[in-house]
């Protein structure tokens, strides 16, 4: 009788810093040893600096860094990337467990939809935060039923509460939550033997707050960030994971769900 494995393989995206990183500490942090974490990002120093965070925290937990920019990645890349990946890193079996994280994602102009004629802009934000997930997440799938068919999978989507409410000027990246909530949606329906879900980390003290802050066309809006950060009412990339971490450990979630950090479960 084969052994049951305890091993657990987890693709992050957008892994360099922010919540990807906080997601990398955390992940190893909870799970340490027979962890392997596939790191995916633009850069590679940050991944680097990723990796050492995580080697800190726990020194048994894989860290394979894969650097790839998924605005421009084609899906024979998506394929060699993670197939060369599973067969050299977790060459001596099947896990018991498999999730990808889909964290990469941008915020496009901050412009009113009135003012977005850029047509090219348009086009490279959806490839990015939804062609390139659709691609990936299908890859993935593809990969982990055909060479690893009793792996408990899961698939989870970094979202928003932009998913459900709509933010003067920030149309494309509303549509593109709204989106990428959809299409998760419909793999559950899909998919009925995986755990999809989407998770909205609430409003972060990262990068991604600082250009709200600055760059929102809507004065309003605008102001409303400004004041949260003043307030203090922002949330650590750590604190948000806590959550995450937590929610997946419960599972009282229906698998395609849409649960925000605030939500009771």
């Amino acid at each position: 009788m084969e052994p049951q494995r305890k091993d657990i393989w987890i693709v992050v995206t957008g892994a360099s810093r922010g919540l990807g990183e906080a997601l990398c500490l955390g992940l190893a942090k909870k799970f340490g040893d027979g962890l392997m974490i596939v790191g995916m990002a633009r850069s590679e120093e940050g991944l680097k600096k990723t990796a050492g965070k995580v080697n800190e925290i726990n020194n048994k937990t894989k860290f394979v860094p894969i650097v790839m920019d998924l605005s421009s990645a084609e899906t024979e890349g998506f394929s060699k990337a993670l197939d060369l990946t599973f067969n050299r890193e977790g060459a001596s079996g099947s896990p018991r467990r498999a999730l990808i994280i889909h964290n990469a994602g941008s915020l496009g102009r901050l412009q009113y939809l009135r003012d977005q004629q850029d047509l090219n802009h348009a086009n490279e934000y959806f490839r990015l935060n939804i062609s390139s997930v659709i691609s990936l997440n299908a890859i993935f799938l593809d990969y982990m039923k055909a060479h690893h068919p009793k792996t408990s999978l899961e698939v989870v989507n970094i979202s928003s509460l932009c998913a459900l409410q709509p933010f003067k000027s920030w149309g494309l990246y509303c549509a593109g939550k709204a989106a990428r909530d959809m299409l998760f949606r419909v793999l559950a329906a899909e998919e009925t033997d995986i755990t999809v879900l989407s998770y909205a980390p609430g409003p972060l003290d990262n990068d991604m707050q600082a250009t709200a802050r600055t760059s929102t066309a809507d004065q309003e809006l605008r102001s409303a960030f400004a004041s949260m950060k003043d307030e203090g009412k922002l949330l650590s990339c750590e604190e948000s994971v806590r959550k995450f971490l937590e929610i997946l450990d419960k599972k009282k979630f229906k698998s395609g769900d849409h649960v925000d950090y605030y939500d009771e479960l």
